[in-house]
């Protein structure tokens, strides 16, 4: 097996930065809604051209950039989340509408947890 490419070495080491860091995961209930069971987390879906994406947010002032409430936001261990990973059509959106944001399809988000150790719970 070769070594990696420095391009490859980059996008590994971004994943295990990723894969060990906690994020901010909106939780604003929509009036006329039901909020979610207690213990029990809502993943919020943005979509986009057709992709649906659940945006998680790298600080509190990404998520009230982008229009949601920090005080209502959960803090969410990213390997967690996505060892939890609900849907094979559901893309990750890290910091959605930003310089420094990215996405990452499904399969990607479920190699996440295995980057730092984390089984599925």
């Amino acid at each position: 097996m070769s070594d990696p490419t420095p391009d490859q070495a980059e996008v590994q080491a971004v994943l295990l930065q990723l894969a060990s860091s906690v994020a901010l995961l909106p939780q604003d209930v929509l009036e006329g809604e039901e909020p979610p069971p207690a213990g029990a987390i809502a993943l919020p879906v943005i979509e986009q051209d057709g992709t649906q994406y659940v945006p998680i947010f790298s600080s509190h002032e990404t998520l009230a950039a982008a229009g949601a409430d920090p005080t209502a936001a959960l803090e969410v261990p990213i390997a967690q989340l996505a060892a939890a990973w609900p849907d094979d059509d559901l893309w990750l959106a890290v910091d959605p509408a930003t310089a420094q944001g990215l996405t990452l399809p499904p399969d990607v988000v479920r190699s996440l947890p295995g980057l730092v150790g984390v089984g599925p719970n």
